[in-house]
């Protein structure tokens, strides 16, 4: 694609995270070392070559800045006057990759005022794709081949928690809800189990970053699902503020159940919205 703001091809997008998605495939076959981060979260050699690829392959593109989890540090200063720009994550689910699961993603999302309106999920394993663009629809490509994907709601549930980070205020959260079936896994595959109509809800009460989440919600509300900040039930957004740091959300596969999520809050947690 030709260096613009414009919105960018997704067949290229999606080519250019399975080339990421490559590179971190050779580098687990190749053996890796695991390091630590000033946050203590683990980083591989296949987290910083999916970097590389992403950031070289968005800057031939797109003159839009770019935000990546194994980027250099950009001040709040810089980043508040952006109105569009990409948002990585090279390696989503370096947990899981370092314990030999399967389910870790290339993230890449186009954010604009805060909102992410594309993104695209690919899982290197099993070299399955989503994309979604807001206002255009959502896309599963397994195969070579490339369908369309929507939501599906259920009600009681299908339920999906990280695999890592099921805590206490999640596990009251999803006892509230008779019939409810849970299902585990991690990173951003699970946004893309709701788009794709195989799950219903992901609620999650523990730390995650806006690189971690962006792409999925895409994806997500794309396909007709939304994803909500936990206490107000209003959409989660990007780039609110200095920190990067999401607060606690629920994606869900429509807008429709917004006074389920409130009752639930009020049993689950109390009136107060506040977690314990």
């Amino acid at each position: 694609m030709e260096p613009s703001d414009t919105q960018p091809d997704l067949e290229t997008l999606v080519c250019l995270c399975e080339e990421a998605g490559r590179a971190i495939l050779a580098v687990r076959e190749a053996g890796f070392r695991v390091d630590a981060k000033e946050d203590a979260s683990p980083v591989t050699a296949a987290d910083l070559a999916a970097h590389e690829i992403l950031v070289a392959g968005l800057a031939a593109g797109s003159t839009l800045p770019i935000l990546s989890e194994e980027g250099r540090e950009v001040p709040w200063e810089a980043r508040r006057e952006w109105q569009r720009f990409w948002l990585i994550d090279p390696l989503d689910g370096t947990r899981e990759f370092v314990d030999g699961f399967d389910d870790f993603t290339v993230n890449v999302a186009l954010v604009e005022a805060g909102r992410p309106v594309l993104g695209v999920v690919h899982v290197p394993a099993s070299g399955t794709s989503w994309a979604g663009v807001l206002g255009q629809g959502a896309w599963r490509w397994q195969a070579g081949r490339r369908e369309p994907i929507g939501v599906a709601p259920r009600w009681p549930p299908r339920v999906l928690a990280s695999r890592a980070h099921l805590d206490p205020a999640t596990r009251a959260w999803i006892s509230a809800i008779p019939g409810a079936r849970l299902e585990r896994c991690g990173s951003s595959v699970k946004f893309c189990r709701i788009a794709e109509g195989r799950a219903d809800l992901y609620p999650r009460f523990s730390p995650t970053c806006e690189w971690d989440t962006a792409a999925g919600q895409a994806v997500l509300e794309a396909a007709g699902g939304v994803v909500l900040a936990a206490d107000s039930l209003a959409a989660l957004r990007c780039q609110q503020g200095e920190s990067l740091v999401n607060g606690h959300f629920i994606a869900c596969a429509t807008p429709a159940w917004r006074e389920r999520l409130a009752v639930l809050r009020r049993q689950a947690v109390g009136e107060s919205g506040r977690h314990r």
